[in-house]
């Protein structure tokens, strides 16, 4: 909840109107300030400041100035006269909905505003656009004025050197050349001699066409007779040899290229990890104390598969250890050797049905169930020879299933090792045990 100021000063004149509003202690650099023509507020947490002026003061002509510990908002009054006081004196409910209708009134004001900067904006685009066009236009038609007056002044001069043409004509036929015409021995007139008096060494002859053959024929003839005698201005540019060059051309020409590589096949094997992670030089240390710490607790058990001889590799074997750990009360050391035993060879029953008894030990009452009907699974066909194995089997799943409360189903499997076992008078007895607690409470399955 805001913390209303009220120890503010004013001042006024019949112009102008001046209000100091202090600055406590709070957050100074974040402060909200909101003006109108008739509304003041000033908010810089946890402080509030808020004033329905009196009359209408011109917001526009209005400034605020923010000082170390003190806000001064000097403004201009709209009607030139004193006010009585320097707020109206409004209700809860009044004041809600007047500030409620300067809100609104701003908000339309500055969408207002909004508008007309984006109209004057594109506006000042459209003018920006013309303004290039313009000019763009300007330089085109200066450029095509300075392009048509040169034109105009080369065929000027084209026609004035045009009009002097014939005067030079005339000064060439006055010359004293003279040009002779001759017939050659076929008959054809050709010009022959081209004469120039002014220039009395000067001559010029024009071979014909049958002393072009001749010429011709001569040299098919005679190509040694004919040679070109070599300019002084150009010279023959001897190579120069290098004997670095020659001798890395000599390497290429005479070096011997390897064979290609042979295929073969790679097989890599990798060292056995215990952990699915990646090894790492920072974690060796806890991998090894963690490896060590699980074998000392596998070891306490008294059963280490990884211990074993390969001779001791034996599910018979396994099964007398694991008997061994159980008459001397170490379940945890018989399920490991029967478990190891059945990892060997998952036919013997008898490993099941010892580790279902196992469990039953220990409180496992669900593995004792599944034990149990895996041992009863591998007893088939059934016969004289496992008939006591069977009905102990039974027994044992009907006592975890009267252990995890299904007595209905626990009573009838008791019932079906009686009738393999009807003169075992255990048998019997839990039989009348399992009766009498399921008529105490029937609902137990």
């Amino acid at each position: 909840m805001p913390i209303i100021i009220k120890d503010y000063t004013w001042t006024q004149t019949v112009q102008s109107l001046t209000i100091k509003v202090p600055l406590n202690s709070g957050n100074k650099n974040n402060i909200d300030l909101f003006t109108t023509d008739s509304y003041i507020k000033i908010n810089y947490a946890p402080f509030l400041f808020e004033i329905f002026l009196l009359h209408d003061v011109d917001n526009d002509k209005s400034k605020c100035t923010v000082l170390d510990d003190l806000i001064v908002l000097d403004m201009i009054k709209r009607q030139e006269h004193n006010w009585e006081c320097l707020e109206k004196c409004l209700s809860k409910e009044e004041k809600r909905e007047l500030r409620q209708k300067i809100y609104e009134k701003s908000q339309e004001e500055a969408k207002e505003r909004a508008e007309q900067r984006s109209i004057k904006k594109s506006q000042l685009d459209r003018f920006t656009v013309q303004r290039a066009m313009d000019i763009d236009s300007k330089q085109h038609s200066l450029m095509d004025s300075r392009r048509d007056a040169e034109r105009n002044k080369t065929m000027n001069e084209l026609e004035q050197w045009r009009e002097t043409l014939p005067n030079k004509k005339n000064e060439y036929c006055n010359n004293n050349y003279s040009i002779d015409f001759t017939e050659n021995h076929h008959g054809n007139t050709d010009i022959n001699k081209i004469k120039f008096n002014n220039c009395s060494a000067a001559k010029i002859i024009e071979l014909t066409s049958s002393d072009e053959d001749n010429d011709k024929r001569l040299s098919k003839k005679n190509p040694q007779q004919i040679k070109k005698q070599p300019t002084s201005s150009k010279h023959v540019k001897q190579p120069i040899k290098s004997e670095y060059v020659e001798k890395k051309k000599l390497e290429a020409a005479t070096r011997v290229l390897p064979k290609p590589r042979e295929t073969r096949q790679l097989e890599i094997k990798h060292t056995p990890r215990s952990f699915p992670t990646p090894s790492r030089e920072s974690t060796v240390e806890e991998e090894e104390t963690w490896l060590k710490n699980i074998t000392q607790a596998r070891r306490a058990t008294g059963f280490v598969s990884e211990d074993l001889r390969p001779e001791e590799q034996d599910p018979q074997w396994c099964k007398e250890k694991g008997d061994e750990f159980f008459r001397s009360g170490n379940f945890l050391g018989a399920i490991s050797a029967y478990t190891h035993g059945i990892s060997l060879s998952d036919k013997l029953p008898s490993l099941y049905s010892n580790r279902a008894a196992t469990h039953f030990a220990l409180g496992n009452f669900n593995k004792c169930v599944n034990d149990c009907s895996t041992a009863l699974d591998l007893m088939k066909p059934p016969c004289e020879g496992n008939r006591q194995s069977r009905a102990k089997c039974i027994a044992r799943r009907a006592a975890a299933l009267a252990r995890l409360g299904y007595l209905s189903k626990a009573i009838d499997e008791m019932k079906a090792a009686s009738k393999l076992l009807p003169e075992d008078e255990k048998i019997k007895k839990d039989i009348y045990d399992m009766e009498r607690a399921w008529e105490q409470n029937p609902d137990s399955d």
